[in-house]
């Protein structure tokens, strides 16, 4: 019975040494009497967001939202006197906040409208909406890709701080 319990021991210790090696996410907030509240890191995560549009864009907001059954981390931004919002999504692991190496980068720009917003379909961001016209069209433009530059850029900007 002890050499079973041994070996059961043994297998549960490798087991969570697995999960861990697997799971690739920062911590980036926390839910801290119902507000969500943004580690030290949240400088970071806004040149993150700079960074990824390489073009000058530059963030005036940035929280965590929920849309849909998804969170999002999403940041108000502004290039050329134009609007455009960003999400990246984030899991919400007990009470913290944590973005993901996998995550998904949606980015929503204002073209020909004053006010784009992201359109929800089966709680998934799948477009952008112009606020004005009510409709999905090319007022808004709508660009989702995998999110590894933010978060390589997001990284760099964690050891450019730690340095």
């Amino acid at each position: 019975m002890l050499v079973v319990k041994n070996i059961f021991l043994g297998f549960a210790l490798l087991f969570s040494f697995g999960l861990s090696a697997q799971n690739k996410g920062t911590v980036i907030a926390e839910v801290s009497n119902g507000i969500h509240v943004f580690k030290d890191n949240q400088t970071s995560l806004v040149k993150a967001f700079e960074w990824t549009f390489k073009d000058g864009t530059k963030v005036s907001e940035m929280k965590i939202e929920q849309l849909g059954a998804t969170w999002f981390l999403i940041a108000t931004c502004s290039y050329q006197g134009r609007k455009r919002i960003a999400a990246v999504d984030v899991d919400l692991v007990g009470i913290e906040f944590v973005l993901n190496e996998d995550a998904m980068f949606k980015m929503c720009s204002a073209v020909a409208c004053e006010n784009c917003r992201f359109f929800l379909e089966n709680n998934k961001i799948v477009a952008c909406k112009c606020e004005e016209t009510g409709t999905i069209s090319n007022h808004c433009h709508y660009k989702s890709a995998p999110a590894t530059g933010f978060y390589a850029n997001f990284q760099r900007s964690i050891r450019m701080n730690n340095d």
